[in-house]
């Protein structure tokens, strides 16, 4: 009887293991990909499609197609529940699927802050809202509007910076970063002047060391006491845990993501992997970013298949000095690596033809 390998979430890791498995098919395998969405985004155009510098279409992968090309059978349904005891997952039409080895690459969502009916509040994960609401107010340029993105990340920066581009034209349009410490604090010093001056270009405000409290249907409620005007706010506050994690019988790490291993295996459910944002590897401190889910892709499909077979687990090697690129609205980027920050037009044409390669390998035609 075949085993049952099972897939859920058209992650960026999942992408590489369903490439994997159109290279090297595992016919001895039943497997499955559960995903609510036949596209998965790469999350590193983004800010380039907020800003207008691509269409949906070019930061966009066919999963349906790739499921297809790798012989793995495509459910497009949300998974609502895991049962790491029974080994049984539960879809949204409410199906139950039963699986030997499963593999869970789902993302995470931006920390929710309490906000009150009525507030037009959006985040940048998932990415679909906040999209809507461009389309929306693009339909109405000639309107006053005033945005406030609530972070100090790298994802605040390059939304921020990529809104304030976009309607660069309306000098009725005011778009604010609002942070909770300073910006890019993480960050070497020279990145953080960098961003900031991208900021004063774009006439993009900064507030730092303003902790949002709530949120209003017109403005923003600190600790301070202050207040903020606010028409749209987008969160880009930093991880929180998809919902189904919450649901799911597996071993969780405190910050509610799955608790693995350096072999991306759940440490108390072995015949659970997970991979991305929505994974902690125990003793490696990995950051929730894209970049890492894409490292973790080959280290991943190569486990899953091993696991199913009985083969020994491969170690994902962690590279702390990983390149980071931060796009800067205009065709302009920072780079930053082993402490060192770069900043220039010649910065984003890498990245971008890092980002149009990456979508490249995966292309089906």
């Amino acid at each position: 009887m075949k085993k049952t390998l099972a897939l859920v979430g058209g992650g960026h890791a999942h992408i590489e293991v369903l490439r994997q498995l159109s290279v090297n098919p595992a016919p001895d395998l039943d497997i499955a990909l559960f995903d609510p969405s036949p596209t998965a985004w790469y999350s590193g155009m983004l800010p380039g499609v907020i800003a207008g510098h691509y269409d949906s279409a070019a930061a966009k992968l066919n999963l349906w197609a790739l499921c297809q090309r790798a012989r793995v059978r495509f459910f497009e349904t949300p998974i609502v529940s895991i049962n790491g005891e029974g080994s049984r997952i539960e879809s949204g039409f409410g199906e139950r699927h039963r699986y030997d080895v499963l593999s869970i690459d789902i993302g995470s969502v931006a920390r929710p802050i309490p906000a009150s009916s009525g507030a037009y509040v959006v985040a940048v994960k998932p990415i679909e809202p906040l999209l809507t609401a461009i389309a929306e107010f693009d339909s109405v340029r000639t309107s006053s509007l005033i945005v406030r993105v609530i972070g100090g990340g790298a994802a605040a920066v390059e939304t921020a910076l990529a809104l304030a581009w976009r309607w660069r034209e309306s000098s009725r349009r005011r778009v604010s970063l609002v942070c909770a410490n300073t910006l890019l604090n993480r960050h070497p010093a020279r990145a953080r002047r960098l961003a900031l001056a991208a900021c004063r270009r774009l006439n993009v405000e900064v507030i730092e060391k303003a902790q949002v409290r709530g949120i209003e249907p017109t403005r923003l409620r600190m600790d301070s006491g202050e207040t903020l005007d606010t028409q749209l706010t987008v969160l880009a506050t930093g991880y929180a845990p998809a919902p189904l994690l919450a649901k799911a019988q597996i071993g969780l790490a405190p910050d509610g993501s799955v608790s693995v291993n350096e072999a991306l295996q759940c440490t108390a459910n072995p015949e659970v992997f997970a991979a991305g944002d929505c994974a902690t590897i125990k003793g490696l401190a990995v950051p929730k970013s894209g970049v890492f889910a894409v490292r973790q892709g080959p280290v991943l499909a190569a486990n899953l298949i091993a696991a199913c077979q009985g083969r020994p687990l491969q170690r994902y090697e962690h590279n702390p000095q990983s390149l980071n690129l931060i796009s800067l609205g205009v065709q302009r980027a920072i780079a930053v690596r082993n402490g060192l920050s770069l900043e220039g037009a010649w910065v984003w044409r890498w990245k971008d033809s890092i980002d149009r390669s990456w979508m490249q390998k995966y292309a089906v035609s």
